[in-house]
């Protein structure tokens, strides 16, 4: 049996709802890059087939909080079988 992928309407329509929630939102195949006051703070990645998604938090607690409730509110609309794993990821500059 071959996994089933995304309907790209589907992910066009979370990219959408990201930017309408205030967040800037950008899609490569079923990676999502996502920005918070104009900067790059997370990438989810989604894994169609295994029903599965990791949310890579790399911000400030404050971007990182607006970026996960964004995120959160949105699988229970559009992806509610999919577990989301989430990582916060120290930056070191």
């Amino acid at each position: 049996m071959l996994p089933v992928g995304l309907n790209v309407k589907l992910l066009n329509e979370i990219v959408s709802e990201l930017r309408k929630s205030g967040l800037w939102a950008e899609r490569h195949s079923y990676s999502i890059r996502i920005m918070y006051n104009g900067k790059f703070t997370a990438s989810l990645h989604l894994y169609p087939g295994f029903n599965e998604a990791v949310l890579r938090l790399y911000g400030s607690r404050e971007s990182n909080e607006a970026v996960l409730n964004a995120v959160k509110s949105l699988f229970s609309k559009y992806l509610p079988n999919y577990v989301l794993e989430t990582t916060h990821i120290e930056v070191k500059l």
